[in-house]
């Protein structure tokens, strides 16, 4: 009877420690989970950002800007005056 109640004693003491290691463990997913889901949120942010700089990047605004400001580029009827240093 001794033995069977220090076996019992044992696996309740055994079935303690794993619980607390589950415990932590399940404490450390939902930290990381909250962290993955702060991530995705970022990065739907981001991936909006992205959509609208490649719709303005298709825009005629966009081709107009770079058309003058890179190419030095102008329309036929533009006067363009320089300034002289």
């Amino acid at each position: 009877m001794m033995g069977i109640a220090v076996v019992v004693l044992l696996l309740l003491i055994v079935l303690q420690i794993q619980s607390q290691k589950l415990i932590t463990k399940n404490d450390s997913y939902r930290v990381q989970k909250a962290e993955l889901e702060q991530a995705i949120k970022d990065e739907k942010v981001r991936a909006g950002e992205i959509k609208d700089l490649q719709k303005y990047i298709d825009s005629d605004e966009y081709i107009e800007k770079i058309a003058r400001d890179k190419l030095g580029m102008v329309y036929k009827d533009e006067i363009i005056f320089k300034v002289e240093d």
